[in-house]
């Protein structure tokens, strides 16, 4: 019955200040897992039915950026691991908007 849901921030420290195409490798990643994934501007959410395939994903979108020579990466992951009924992503959304 359970639902995980996480927010996941790939950063590498560059010599540059645009991060994007680092940003969209680690997106990619995520997608290619599919997994449901939703881009924002600040980080990225994604959802799926166990925490492994939350640390998976987040594992493949880590080593995506790394594969493109960052020689220091930040990942930070926040997961909601709700066990008491199926939240999705649209469902949380929908609750603080009061629909």
């Amino acid at each position: 019955m359970k639902m995980v849901i996480a927010e996941i921030s790939v950063t590498p420290i560059t010599d540059g200040v645009s991060v994007s195409k680092y940003v969209r490798a680690a997106y990619k990643a995520l997608v290619e897992t599919g997994l449901k994934v939703e881009l924002t501007p600040m980080a990225t959410v994604m959802e799926a039915d166990t925490i492994e395939d939350i640390f998976d994903a987040a594992l493949r979108a880590h080593r995506a950026v790394a594969d493109m020579g960052a020689r220091r990466i930040i990942t930070t992951l926040k997961i909601d691991d709700r066990r008491d009924k199926r939240v999705h992503m649209e469902d949380k959304v929908r609750s603080v908007l009061g629909q």
